[in-house]
C-alpha cells in the first residue's frame, strides 16, 4: 500500500495547478502642467529699433534717444523723437515685449503687466488697433499717452505738442497721439 500511496502523491503533485504570475498595472497620473506656449507674435530679434520705426513712419521726427534693454525673457525699448527746432513737439514710445516662460505665455505676461500698473484708467473705444487701448493718467505731465496691449507687447505712445498750456485730456492732443500710435503700431507689425 505504501508504493501505491507514493504513486498517488506523485500523480497529485504533477497535477497541481501552479499560480500564473500576473502583472499589476499602476495608473499613470495625468500631467498637471500645461504644454509649452506656442510662438510669440512679436519676436525680440525681428522687432524694429527706433531708427527703423522712424523710417516706416516718415511723419515722426528723427530719433534723439534710443534705449533698448534686453533680458532673457523681456525686451524694453524707449524711443524719443523730436524735430530739434524750437517748436517743442516731442513723441516718445515705450515698448515692452514679453517672451514665453515655462507655463506662461508672453501674451499672459504682457496682459498681467498691463493690468497690474493702473496708469491708464480711461479706455478708448475709438482705437481699433490692438486688443486693449487706454489713456494713461494725465496728471503725470503735459503729454497725452495712449497705452496699447497686443498679444505679447505693451506699447505706450506719448505726444507733447510743445505748446503751453497743454491739456493732455484735449482731443487735439489725443488726436495727435492716436494718429502716431496707429502709425507706430502698423510699423512694428511682424511681416
Amino acid at each position: 500500500m505504501r508504493p501505491l500511496l507514493l504513486v498517488m502523491i506523485t500523480l497529485l503533485a504533477a497535477c497541481t495547478v501552479k499560480p500564473v504570475p500576473t502583472t499589476t498595472y499602476v495608473p499613470v497620473p495625468t500631467p498637471t502642467t500645461t504644454p509649452a506656449p506656442g510662438p510669440v507674435k512679436y519676436a525680440f530679434d525681428a522687432f524694429p529699433d527706433c531708427a527703423a520705426i522712424q523710417r516706416k513712419v516718415p511723419s515722426l521726427p528723427p530719433p534723439v534717444e534710443s534705449q533698448p534693454q534686453r533680458g532673457s525673457d523681456r525686451l524694453s525699448l524707449n524711443c524719443r523723437y523730436s524735430a530739434g527746432n524750437n517748436d517743442g513737439r516731442a513723441i516718445f514710445i515705450q515698448v515692452e515685449l514679453y517672451d514665453n516662460v515655462r507655463d506662461q505665455s508672453g501674451a499672459e505676461r504682457a496682459r498681467s503687466g498691463f493690468f497690474s500698473a493702473p496708469q491708464g484708467m480711461e479706455k478708448d473705444p475709438s482705437v481699433s488697433i490692438a486688443s486693449e487701448a487706454r489713456w494713461a493718467d494725465p496728471s503725470n505731465g503735459p503729454s497725452c499717452r495712449l497705452e496699447l496691449l497686443d498679444e505679447n507687447a505693451y506699447l505706450l505712445t506719448g505726444y507733447n505738442s510743445g505748446k503751453q498750456p497743454s491739456d493732455p485730456r484735449s482731443e487735439t492732443c489725443r488726436g495727435e497721439a492716436r494718429t502716431f500710435a496707429e502709425q507706430i503700431f502698423e510699423a512694428v507689425q511682424p511681416k
